[in-house]
């Protein structure tokens, strides 16, 4: 193991496996590779190793701000960390699983595209990430997404709202699955609300730094922190070698097996500066919608959950309506995003609700090398 690397040192090198980037695909996929043969890998990292305990210090996630490396034509940000375990030191750690009919939207309500795989077919790899992460998750919820194991942790306490939509709604209504630890771990304690989950102060959340670190300090892997990748070198399809940049200098390692796991934009942009584009490359990209909402609540107090976001409605998701309309989670908060309530004795008879819904892809959101002129402003245009 070799958690710092110097470029001089491997380049021209040649390795079994090649994986850019850190965060949530490469490190879960290397986490299982490593067990199942024995070889030479090498980890392409853009950012630096910044432990919990400097991210607590300088009270952010990573030094190279996200906004520095992409440009758009929106005003819309779009937040990553570029840096040991990529997202999963900013995430705040919810972890709902995709229902059923998400994999078939086309064929059972006529509007977007099919998968082609189903739930059934993830299910068993959707219990080996919980059980990596340790996953506080409601059992109730098997009714709707069935599951072949329990959750490795019991559910976070309900906010007395929760409580009441639980009674009116049990098959609708349940307790947030999250990665933010109920009970304490061997390496995270349990999570004490403290409502800073992007750096969780008691590191109660699931990071790279707590849960995977083993995959970067495994004996057969290498890590080259400060190696931006600026592109794929290939052959008839196949990706024989790397280019990689680091203070300034471009150096150049070769493998037999790539992983490309370096967030939605730059995978695509490494991939299009790569000659690499074909049809779909960078197009359609999009993500969740959340719209916050304030509900005053009628001689109820809330806040009493024991975590950010205690309860998940599933009301507003599945049915006839998603042939017309997006399918709709609506988030029971457990913190006070509007402020409390300014009337004497009723401070926390209020309920944040957040409203999430998933958009269509949509061809005109994409990554680009260059803006053309003529670049809708209303379309999220990168590059």
């Amino acid at each position: 193991m070799v958690l710092d690397v110097k470029p001089e040192q491997i380049t021209k090198d040649h390795f079994d496996l090649v994986a850019i980037g850190s965060g949530f695909g490469s490190a879960f996929f290397l986490h299982e590779f490593a067990k199942r043969r024995k070889a030479r890998i090498l980890v392409l990292e853009w950012g630096r190793h910044n432990t919990h305990e400097w991210q607590l210090e300088q009270n952010v996630n990573t030094d190279i701000e996200d906004e520095t490396t992409y440009k758009t034509n929106s005003n819309k940000p779009w937040n990553y960390t570029i840096g040991l375990g990529g997202g999963t030191n900013c995430w705040f750690a919810q972890t709902p699983r995709f229902h059923p009919n998400d994999f078939r939207l086309k064929s059972t309500y006529g509007i977007g595209n099919d998968w082609p795989i189903s739930y059934d077919d993830v299910e068993p790899f959707y219990c080996d990430a919980e059980d990596i992460m340790s996953i506080s998750g409601d059992p109730d919820m098997a009714a709707m997404l069935p599951r072949s194991k329990p959750f490795p942790q019991p559910p976070h306490r309900m906010s007395t709202p929760d409580r009441m939509m639980k009674a009116a709604q049990p098959g609708q209504h349940f307790v947030m699955p999250t990665a933010r630890a109920r009970l304490p771990t061997s390496q995270r304690t349990s999570c004490c609300a403290n409502l800073r989950c992007w750096l969780c102060p008691v590191d109660a959340k699931f990071t790279v730094n707590n849960g995977l670190m083993h995959v970067f300090e495994h004996p057969d892997v290498s890590v080259c922190l400060g190696a931006e990748v600026r592109r794929l070198d290939h052959v008839g399809g196949a990706v024989r070698s790397v280019t990689f940049r680091h203070d300034g200098k471009e150096y150049q390692v070769s493998g037999d097996l790539f992983i490309l796991g370096a967030n939605a934009i730059q995978s695509a942009a490494i991939m299009l500066r790569s000659g690499l584009g074909g049809e779909f490359v960078g197009s359609g990209l999009h993500e969740s919608y959340g719209w916050n909402f304030e509900v005053y609540l009628d001689g109820v107090d809330n806040f009493d959950g024991s975590t950010i976001t205690t309860g998940l409605n599933f009301g507003l998701y599945d049915g006839p309506h998603r042939s017309e309309h997006a399918a709709a989670l609506v988030y029971f908060e457990n913190r006070w995003q509007h402020g409390l309530r300014a009337e004497k004795g009723r401070l926390r008879q209020a309920l944040p609700l957040v409203v999430v819904t998933e958009d269509l892809l949509d061809p005109e959101n994409l990554t680009r090398m260059r803006m053309p002129s003529s670049a809708s402003r209303r379309h999220r245009t990168m590059r």
